[in-house]
């Protein structure tokens, strides 16, 4: 169901998708304004990558789900806009 409704909070004791998403955001920014203009490689679990590109692109909370493990996704920060620049690369595996 949670899929279907593209809703984290249909998971028993999840938050819903609206506080995960504004958590990630928080803490990407933060992270971005701590680095301005520095490269900075942040190891995350699956749902923050995807609920990272899915604020970034402006997509559905599940869009972006099965990232592989170890995979590399880059997402450009300036100011609060994100720019999504890849997903899922797995070519150094």
């Amino acid at each position: 169901r949670a899929r279907e409704r593209h809703e984290w909070g249909e998971l028993p004791g999840a938050e819903t998708t609206a506080a995960f998403q504004l958590r990630v955001r928080r803490g990407l920014l933060r992270i971005a304004a701590a680095h301005a203009d520095e490269l900075v490689a942040v190891v995350v679990h699956g749902g923050v990558v995807g609920a990272a590109l899915a604020l970034a692109t402006g997509a559905k909370a599940f869009s972006f789900s099965g990232a592989a493990n170890g995979s590399i996704s880059r997402l450009v920060v300036h100011g609060e806009d994100m720019i999504v620049r890849g997903f899922n690369d797995c070519a150094h595996l």
